[in-house]
């Protein structure tokens, strides 16, 4: 298949979510992506079992759904990093590699010897792809962080839900995520830099400053207007009336609106022709920003139906709406199979499960199996040969408990 990364060699000191993220995507696209774990605990992922939210019984207790989303198809190595010839590791791995990837706290790795600055003094070609909570600046910059801080301080929690809820997070870790896609973006534009300067490059990306970018329109909208506005409720910040969830007989559906071209099959289909001139309901405007009295009325329309049966009326009119659906669905989803999104993984304690793939592709060539998550610190001797040690220096590094 197509692997537009083959042969760029990628060093992760990262764990959890967004520097994990970001490495798989440059897995997916055929980065050889070393993992560098804590010789005593790993990534932290990897303590995230089944069993940890399903409770002992659950099928899979013991395998870690976490370590899988976020490392699938890596080489994992162990490395104490308090000691200095787990430090010489990585500065030799430095030398020879193209990225690397940390979400550690700004500054950890400067304190260890091994920034941004010592870095390109070993290798001046080196992409340093730095992911941090709240950005490289400002007073935040020590603070600690997770996913659902990044929603509150983004704006993102206090617009989500209905007018009388409190602040809620979103269901996912969207900001952790977000965050990882935007530092394997970055990435990307850094090797393509070095490609045509022929020099390494420093990237730094939040998840504070992803999420504020993810909400451009609507943070602009206030500090244009000066106007705060309101909940998302159903639908959206700017967007209320034919938008958002809607309850059938046996479970939901969502409308993303209703345009002047779509209206008229749209009444016809819910039997409220009768509406056709009624300024309330028939103006696009009104219908799709301001439409709580055509949200009222369909209220009571649509849990006359099955969902499928409001499907098949609705798409057959080209109406934007699909099922809202719950993630066993989403597993027998044929279009999240057809285009690899989710993907077969032969795992030696799950057995044959369906994981999540990659959204990308190249060249129209979907992957039809997952690889597997590296053990922890599978591949260090193999690493470590790469990287020009013999088998008696491994062995004494073994024996000093650097790796």
């Amino acid at each position: 298949m197509s692997k537009p990364l083959e042969g760029i060699k990628v060093i992760e000191i990262a764990q959890e979510i967004q520097g994990p993220f970001a490495t798989l995507f440059l897995t997916d696209m055929g980065a050889d992506v070393v993992k560098v774990e804590n010789k005593e605990t790993g990534d932290l992922s990897r303590w995230m079992l089944a069993a940890l939210i399903g409770g002992p019984e659950v099928k899979n207790a013991a395998v870690s759904h976490y370590f899988i989303a976020m490392n699938r198809g890596k080489r994992s190595i162990t490395a104490d990093l308090k000691k200095p010839d787990a430090i010489e590791i990585v500065r030799r791995m430095i030398k020879s590699y193209d990225v690397l990837v940390t979400n550690y706290r700004p500054g950890v790795l400067d304190r260890l010897g091994l920034g941004y600055e010592e870095a390109r003094k070993i290798n001046p070609n080196i992409v340093y792809a730095q992911g941090s909570s709240w950005g490289p600046r400002g007073p935040w910059v020590s603070r600690p962080s997770r996913d659902t801080l990044a929603q509150a301080a983004s704006g993102l929690m206090a617009k989500t839900g209905m007018p009388t809820d409190p602040p809620l997070a979103a269901g996912v870790l969207i900001a952790d995520h977000s965050g990882g896609l935007s530092l394997a973006s970055g990435i990307l534009a850094a090797l393509f830099a070095r490609e045509r300067t022929g020099k390494g490059q420093r990237v730094d990306v939040s998840i504070y400053g992803t999420m504020i970018a993810m909400q451009g329109m609507e943070i602009n909208y206030t500090s244009i207007t000066g106007e705060e506005t309101e909940r998302a409720g159903r639908g959206h910040q700017f967007l209320h009336g034919v938008w958002g969830a809607y309850r059938t007989s046996d479970g939901h559906i969502c409308i993303a609106g209703v345009d002047d071209k779509r209206w008229p099959a749209f009444r016809r289909i819910m039997g409220i022709q009768n509406l056709e001139k009624d300024p309330e309901y028939g103006d696009n405007v009104k219908r799709n920003f301001h439409g709580d009295k055509i949200q009222a009325v369909l209220d009571e329309i649509f849990p006359t139906r099955t969902s499928a049966e409001w499907l098949k009326e609705l798409n057959g009119a080209d109406i934007l709406v699909t099922e809202v659906v719950d993630y066993k669905t989403i597993l027998q989803s044929e279009q999240a199979r057809a285009n690899g999104y989710l993907l077969p993984l032969d795992h030696p304690v799950a057995g044959r499960v369906l994981v999540t793939g990659n959204p990308v592709t190249v060249n129209g060539e979907v992957p039809t199996e997952a690889a597997m998550p590296p053990e922890h610190g599978q591949n260090t001797e193999e690493v470590l040969l790469e990287l020009g040690y013999s088998w008696d220096e491994i062995g004494a590094l073994r024996d000093s408990g650097a790796v």
